[in-house]
């Protein structure tokens, strides 16, 4: 199965910081588990252009942060 997200890959989303659409750019960032203080490195995230916030976590992600919760 082939991933849908890229590095690189642009996307519009509503940003949690801005508080409105915007493009979003794909790219590989550290992202720190909820209420833990676990910290994955390389995770594909969209990233706000406007803030440099990440958005969201995309489904093809959930499964890397899953695996290393469950490890820990």
């Amino acid at each position: 199965m082939e991933a849908p997200w890229r590095e690189g890959d642009v996307s519009y989303a509503l940003c949690p910081r801005c508080r409105k659409s915007v493009a979003s750019r794909y790219e590989y960032r550290t992202v720190q588990l909820t209420r833990t203080r676990l910290c994955v490195r390389d995770v594909l995230v969209p990233v706000c252009d406007e803030c440099d916030h990440m958005i969201s976590i995309p489904p093809q992600s959930v499964a890397q942060l899953r695996e290393i919760g469950i490890g820990k």
